[in-house]
């Protein structure tokens, strides 16, 4: 390796260990070569514009809740506050 190295000391969880190990082993990796690939490809993803990140990846669970309540409101992209923020005092809208 012609880059400079520093030496540190990480913990990682048991299972991650052994699955680590094992991969090394098919693949004929070092642990260390796998830590540092694996740190090189999230700080490259983490010095990306946030805009070219996604929000939700398409296997994110919170898509399993999509659809799942069905309100009968017709305009709350358009009066959300009124759905969201109404008060037990305000009068109803035919009232006012």
């Amino acid at each position: 390796m012609s880059e400079k190295m520093v030496r540190t000391q990480v913990y990682l969880p048991a299972d991650i260990y052994q699955q680590l190990k094992e991969r090394g082993e098919r693949e004929g990796l070092t642990l260390a070569h796998q830590i540092r690939e694996a740190l090189a490809e999230y700080v490259a993803a983490a010095d990306q514009d946030d805009e070219e990140l996604p929000v939700l990846s398409a296997d994110d669970p919170i898509w399993n809740i999509v659809g799942m309540v069905e309100s009968g409101v017709t305009d709350g992209s358009v009066n959300h506050d009124k759905y969201i923020y109404a008060r037990d005092w305000d009068p109803p809208e035919n009232d006012r």
